[in-house]
């Protein structure tokens, strides 16, 4: 499967005055990006020499056919949303939108279905990001040109549903809903934690480390907590009227569960 990511670029989150409009390229170049240089070739499944580094890269690439990075700050009326777009997308599968504009959002099935791609999504770290009207008008554009679409919120909360290709997408980067295969002993003891689905984040990872040697239940639990909260997610900490809850406390949430819902295989010993 080849994937387009369509981003703003890296900056600050400072406000510029009411004649701007600033997008958020934080979460998609620090944290999903680099993530998923690593999901698809995890370096605790190689030999680390320079050979395997290239190797990964070349996989990157393989995968992730694009990255398309647009600017981080607007003026509060685009007369032409096209313009932003200095380049043709290549040929893709399914193509990933994060914290970018609206007016060019609405835009993108149409150029996503020109270039053969059949599915996007559209990860939700902010109820600022996208407005009910303008998902509605996305929404739209995909039902026209036959484009699959999910707008989880927050990415993290990406699972199966009823599209194939998101659903492939899920199975093949192992990315969204977490979902962990918890070893243990007849004492309930964490011997090794693997990851079957990780966060698009990648903190996922770095919490599995931690639970060897935990028991299943609170105290698994008050280490998914410790070590999601180091990791700083980048969830909205505002109330968002259509969940009724802030962002940032669904992700915690959503990791506190890969716990109860993880798939436990006893080991004899």
């Amino acid at each position: 499967m080849k994937i387009l990511i369509i981003c703003s670029k890296s900056g600050g989150r400072f406000f510029q005055g009411e004649a701007f409009v600033k997008t958020d390229g934080i979460f998609a170049n620090e944290r999903v990006i680099p993530n998923f240089r690593n999901i698809l070739y995890r370096e605790d499944e190689l030999e680390k020499n320079q050979h395997d580094l290239i190797e990964k890269e070349c996989l990157f690439s393989e995968k992730v056919v694009q990255i398309v990075h647009l600017p981080n700050t607007y003026d509060i009326l685009i007369d032409d949303p096209l313009e932003y777009f200095v380049e043709d997308f290549k040929y893709h599968d399914l193509a990933i939108a994060i914290g970018i504009h609206e007016d060019i959002l609405i835009e993108l099935p149409r150029l996503i279905s020109k270039s053969g791609g059949k599915a996007l999504i559209v990860p939700l770290e902010s109820r600022t990001w996208l407005t009910k009207w303008v998902r509605d008008k996305t929404i739209e554009g995909c039902n026209k040109y036959n484009i699959e679409y999910a707008f989880p919120k927050p990415f993290c909360a990406l699972e199966h549903g009823d599209f194939n290709l998101i659903n492939n997408f899920i199975d093949e980067f192992r990315v969204g809903r977490p979902k962990f295969r918890l070893f243990v002993d007849k004492d309930k003891t964490i011997l090794k934690a693997k990851v079957l689905i990780t966060t698009p984040c990648g903190n996922l990872y770095n919490i599995s480390k931690k639970l060897e040697g935990k028991k299943l239940g609170k105290e698994a639990k008050e280490a998914v907590a410790k070590y999601w909260h180091s990791f700083s997610c980048l969830g909205d900490v505002q109330i968002d009227p259509e969940v009724g809850d802030t962002i940032v406390h669904i992700g915690g949430h959503i990791h506190y569960s890969a716990i109860d819902d993880a798939e436990i295989i006893y080991i004899d010993k």
